[in-house]
């Protein structure tokens, strides 16, 4: 007897059962491409949330096996010893970590959260069609081999066909006994190479993905195809010589902890420049592996190996671009996030190094040396993570003498799981592990690239290396030890938006947040803030009392403090100092303002713009606005690099708008003693161009005199990339808008402060006697 469900169903219509069927069987398989196309890496991954901001404490070189917390950083608490208990996220901010694990969601494909990103199939949102050359591809030869590339042939992606040349190594291996080293050069080979495919990517914390390895210290570069012949030489105008074309380098971000050079699709940069260049990107060490500071790693000479491999990058592409068909004089360097704090080290690491420097331009996106902490390695923050990595490393037993040689035997996922252990205690305080560190006079660092010889050659000794940090960034500014070179700097409207607490309702948290980054902060500096950034629960006159939904009542305040404290002053810093050196530089700053997630314009928001990534301005109908959006933008970029006198406005078409080289607002930082300590005033700068005001007075409207203080805005309007949320406004591409009298007023505040948490804690000249203590005790 069949049931009387069974006849019900046998009854209904065969469309109505075709489709029982078909709908939870497609609902599944969409379910699988959705997977693959987020995991498999066909989505391309834009660089993580960036940087973390501490306060210095007391610098006492101790044990790390007798390491007291409670003695040695009172400010961090004994609850961030090592430990297997895993908590929620709080919705609350406390002035130290918890060991937390916190997920932020986004549906736009703005920067990935601080988790480890997976490995991308390709540096585009689909893989590119390969179609090798006649000739079995391009090649180039170099002294370590001979290099055969690809060719992505002219698309609706690429306005132009370019030619590719996929993981070229610019150093060895760091797996086995090179792990825990400075990069080591490649041999000279007669060999030849495929380049067809993206090499290794740095590994980062958590599980070892596919396409992630320790042989990972390789690059990209891409040029128009047809300029060059295998021999590196022209063959357009002047037949056998070499073009010379300007080369972009892009540093990518991740905060220090994660991130892969892919992340910006400088393929497509290329294409759709007008002028004819060369685009690169790379991969560097990053996390444990790249960054592990402690007084150990500092008497190994083993601090800052990142940035290292950075530099070998640099000084590789100077070396061999040539061949490539580039001009080694008229290279910049770009970089977002962390990427751009580390071209700010670059700026000052070259201008006192004996090696000329390999760049001749920077664009940092995002990003400057003062908008993070850099602390010295033996920084009681650096000594408790360093002890809790070897803890879950299991290697905490071992003696010191031995620990970097058994951490070398280590499998990889050891390392990776380890790192994860201890990122997951700091994560919600945005005061993260695995950071670059001072190694200036004060480290104990033996140089393992740089040893004195005798006559017959034999090694008496190690010789100390030439700094890579030598000080506080913010002094070796003051002191003009940086280079004098064009540059573009900017930073997005909402910056602070992925890396506040999302939930903060109170005052107390507020104020929570930045003791906890800052705990050096006094009561009286924390008033001074909470007046700065009036309360929306309280004071009615509050500019933050819309909240998206969701969000705490205090977001929209913690997002613009946070914004100015740690990226916004920090760029306009850079643009002061650049522009009145004793050889001011030309500075070029902007602000991205198209908005997406939260109705707000994000951190790396920029990012597929800059690019002129057509993969994403196309997605879900984004343009045209994005699109002029990203031809205005992507074009500054692209001509700024093109120029030998890095400027944005060369050769821009009839109709742009001309965007002005920064003159800051602020004439000199005007310090006077009493009482033992210093008081700062950052006085206007009367001498500007059209200024009728008095010094010390403001322009109209309370914004910067004359023409002092002007930004180019990308994207002022648009709403696109805010989905139905928005309501499709195309905005306007590029204007000029003077500094506002927020962003004025706050600057000097952080300003002011900077001591407070760019170093050691003390306010400017308090810190002496404490930094000369301090490496007196190294």
């Amino acid at each position: 007897m069949v049931p009387s469900r069974l006849r019900a169903i046998k009854r209904l219509p065969r469309r109505v059962l075709l489709t029982s069927v078909w709908v939870p069987l497609l609902a599944i398989l969409l379910l699988v491409w959705l997977y693959v196309y987020r995991y498999g890496g066909l989505l391309s991954s834009l660089a993580p949330p960036l940087p973390v901001i501490i306060g210095f404490g007391s610098t006492t070189t101790t044990s790390l096996s007798n390491l007291d917390i409670k003695t040695h950083a009172p400010e961090l608490g004994t609850h961030l010893l090592p430990t297997t208990t895993t908590t929620t996220a709080s919705t609350s901010t406390t002035s130290a970590p918890a060991a937390v694990t916190v997920t932020v969601s986004d549906a736009t494909p703005t920067p990935s959260t601080t988790t480890p990103l997976p490995p991308p199939a390709a540096n585009v949102g689909t893989p590119p069609i390969i179609m090798p050359t006649a000739n079995g591809g391009p090649s180039v030869s170099l002294s370590q081999g001979t290099y055969v590339g690809v060719t992505l042939q002219a698309s609706r992606r690429f306005r132009k066909p370019i030619e590719a040349f996929r993981g070229v190594p610019f150093a060895q291996t760091t797996a086995g006994q090179n792990r825990f080293r400075p990069p080591q050069p490649l041999a000279p080979s007669n060999g030849s190479f495929s380049a067809t495919s993206f090499g290794h990517s740095c590994p980062v914390m958590g599980v070892v993905r596919k396409g992630f390895g320790e042989d990972c210290l390789n690059a990209n570069i891409y040029r128009p195809a047809g300029l060059v012949d295998n021999a590196g030489l022209s063959t357009t105008g002047e037949k056998g010589r070499r073009p010379l074309l300007p080369v972009a380098v892009y540093v990518h971000g991740g905060g220090f902890n994660n991130g892969m050079g892919i992340e910006r699709n400088m393929a497509m940069f290329v294409a759709w420049a007008d002028a004819p260049m060369l685009g690169v990107n790379f991969n560097y060490r990053v996390g444990a592996l790249g960054f592990l500071p402690s007084a150990l790693t500092a008497r190994e000479g083993l601090l800052n190996l990142g940035l290292k491999d950075q530099q070998m990058l640099l000084e590789w592409v100077k070396d061999n671009i040539e061949a490539f068909g580039g001009d080694p004089d008229n290279i910049t360097i770009m970089g977002l996030s962390a990427g751009a704090h580390s071209i700010g080290h670059h700026v000052m690491y070259y201008a006192q190094s004996p090696k000329p420097a390999p760049f001749a331009k920077a664009i940092l996106e995002s990003g400057a040396t003062t908008a993070r902490a850099v602390l010295l390695p033996t920084h009681p923050r650096h000594l408790v993570q360093f002890r809790q990595f070897l803890v879950a490393a299991n290697v905490a037993a071992v003696a010191e003498t031995e620990v970097f040689d058994r951490l070398r035997e280590l499998p990889l996922e050891t390392i990776a799981k380890a790192s994860k252990a201890v990122w997951d205690l700091y994560e919600e305080s945005v005061t993260w592990p695995f950071q670059p560190v001072i190694d200036g006079p004060n480290d104990l660092a033996r140089s393992s690239q740089a040893n004195i010889t005798s006559a017959n050659g034999t090694v008496l000794s190690p010789a100390p290396a030439l700094p890579l940090i030598p000080d506080l960034p913010v002094k070796s500014w003051r002191q003009g030890k940086h280079l004098h070179i064009p540059v573009l700097t900017g930073y997005n409207t909402n910056e602070g938006t992925m890396f506040i607490p999302p939930k903060a309702d109170t005052n107390k948290q507020f104020r929570a947040f930045f003791k906890g980054l800052i705990p050096t902060f006094s009561d009286a500096d924390l008033d001074a803030l909470e007046k700065l950034y009036p309360d929306p629960v309280i004071d009615p006159s509050s500019p933050y009392k819309t909240v998206p939904k969701g969000k705490g009542r205090q977001w929209t305040r913690l997002d613009a403090a946070y914004s100015h404290y740690a990226y916004i002053c920090p760029v306009f810093q850079t643009a002061h100092f650049l522009s009145t050196a004793s050889e001011p530089s030309p500075v070029y700053v902007y602000r991205y303002a198209a908005t997406s997630t939260w109705g707000t314009a994000n951190h790396g928001d920029e990012a597929p713009v800059v690019a002129h990534d057509i993969d994403f301005l196309s997605k879900g109908g984004r343009s045209p606005g994005l699109m002029a959006i990203s031809d205005a933008m992507h074009g500054a970029w692209a001509r700024f690099v093109a120029s030998k006198v890095g400027s944005p406005n060369y050769g821009a078409p009839i109709g742009a708008v001309e965007w002005p080289a920064f003159v800051s607002p602020f004439k000199r930082e005007d310090v006077s003693a009493a009482g033992g300590s210093a008081a700062k005033r950052w006085l206007w700068n009367d001498a500007a161009s059209a200024n009728t005001n008095k010094a010390g007075e403001a322009g109209k409207g309370g914004g910067p005199p004359g023409d002092t203080g002007r930004v180019l805005v990308f994207g002022a309007g648009n709403d696109e990339r805010e989905g139905k949320a928005g309501k499709g406004r195309k905005g306007t591409p590029a204007l000029v808008e003077p500094m506002s009298a927020l962003e004025l007023e706050t600057c000097r505040f952080w300003w002011e402060r900077i001591e407070l948490s760019q170093g050691l804690g003390k306010k400017r000249g308090e810190e002496g006697e404490v930094q000369q203590r301090a490496r007196a005790k190294l």
